[in-house]
């Protein structure tokens, strides 16, 4: 009983959510990350530079801001 629960917290710790684009216009996007801190983790970069690579350009981080439920959306410009 007690190695489930000292497991259980570790086993949480592998399951990190990727970040979900909440807006793109070409020029910009933005991305929604979990428990987000002050930069992006680089799951996020590159997701970010996976979706302005479509329109043949390069991410470059902006900003974030902090959103209800422990949420973060970063944003990145298209450049």
């Amino acid at each position: 009983m007690k190695l489930r629960i000292i497991m259980f917290p570790l086993c949480l710790m592998g399951c990190v959510p990727t970040p979900i684009v909440s807006d793109f216009n070409g020029s910009s996007v933005k991305l929604v990350e979990s428990f987000g801190g002050a930069k992006p983790s680089s799951m996020t970069v590159a997701e970010a530079q996976r979706i302005c690579g479509k329109v043949g350009k390069k991410a470059e981080g902006a900003s974030a801001r902090s959103l209800p439920n422990y949420d973060t959306e970063y944003l990145f410009l298209c450049l």
